[in-house]
């Protein structure tokens, strides 16, 4: 499936001084009115998060998500992340283990905010 990869220069430069320790991955689902999911690369820099990488995807298939991760670790040579953030989807999982098999896999656990959000509907409920 095709892949469209967008990085700038600035956003190489922040991956690369912020992006080693950890950098996340994330997806839209259902959020646009295009088919193709768009990805993004995040890292946390001295002013916030940012985003420091993005592609869109003909599938959410794990080689496709693992083509446009290709991409970016072929422009950004020295990126080598001791742990990437994931949603659980295992495509996402899978793709992020084909390019970094050395790496460690954190994945973000949905439960913890959908208890939070209950939490919150129930203090405004009181």
């Amino acid at each position: 499936m095709p892949v469209v990869v967008h990085q700038t220069k600035w956003q190489q430069a922040l991956l690369r001084r912020y992006g080693q320790l950890i950098t996340l991955i994330d997806a839209t689902h259902n959020t646009t009115i295009y088919a193709m999911p768009l990805f993004m690369l995040c890292v946390a820099t001295n002013s916030g998060y940012m985003v420091v990488g993005t592609f869109l995807a003909g599938d959410e298939q794990s080689a496709t998500i693992a083509s446009g991760l290709r991409v970016i670790a072929s422009w950004c040579p020295d990126w080598n992340p001791q742990y990437i953030m994931s949603d659980f989807s295992e495509a996402q999982i899978s793709a992020v283990e084909a390019v970094f098999p050395r790496m460690l896999l954190l994945i973000s656990c949905v439960c913890v905010l959908c208890n939070t959000n209950n939490f919150y509907s129930s203090v405004a409920e009181e």
